[in-house]
């Protein structure tokens, strides 16, 4: 691998760019979520008495296994073992692919109890969160399903870039979920 400019970092500077400003939404997001929190504890405690902790320790697992994964063929690229790489990068999608799944089951299951958008803040906030959450983890399941489709097969314009971004975009899915998780599960 060759030496990189620091203004030039693996996975670029506009995906560095596009990952920071989702940081710094999800962080007002994440800002609005724990002020909901506090500001009404009660409705909060309740919209969490539905949620099932085991699913959220589920989704949870799935993604950082997922994000390891996607570590792994990154690593297996930068060692020129493109088949390897392909295969991890599958597996981070599959397992991204099933964490999808579980959501999906997770908003039905809450969807027919009667739980929507203007039930009440904490459905509010629990469904836009995660649901913005959830539109991330399809874009990044796009990302890692794409470059494993072509490592190894058809080359890329910058390699790195694409392999790395698309690990990058992934890990900040992960992230954001390390927050989502204890603002909407962890119990007060």
């Amino acid at each position: 691998m060759n030496a990189r400019a620091l203004t030039d970092p693996p996975g670029g500077v506009l995906l560095w760019l596009i990952v920071t400003l989702e940081l710094i939404t999800f962080a007002m997001v994440f800002g609005l979520i724990a002020h909901q929190r506090t500001s009404n504890p009660d409705a909060f405690a309740q919209g969490q008495a539905a949620l099932s902790v085991p699913l959220g320790l589920a989704l949870t697992l799935l993604l950082v296994t997922s994000g390891a994964l996607a570590a792994r063929a990154v690593h297996h690229h930068r060692e020129q073992r493109a088949a390897r790489a392909r295969l991890y990068f599958l597996g981070a999608a599959a397992l991204g692919l099933l964490f999808v799944a579980l959501k999906l089951f997770d908003y039905a299951q809450h969807l027919g109890e009667g739980h929507r958008l203007g039930s009440s803040d904490f459905w509010d906030a629990y469904f836009l969160g995660t649901g913005f959450h959830f539109l991330h983890v399809v874009v990044g399941l796009g990302l890692l399903l794409g470059v494993a489709a072509r490592v190894g097969r058809a080359k890329f314009s910058d390699e790195e870039t694409a392999i790395v971004g698309s690990a990058l975009f992934w890990h900040m899915c992960d992230v954001a979920w390390f927050f989502l998780f204890p603002l909407f599960f962890a119990r007060a």
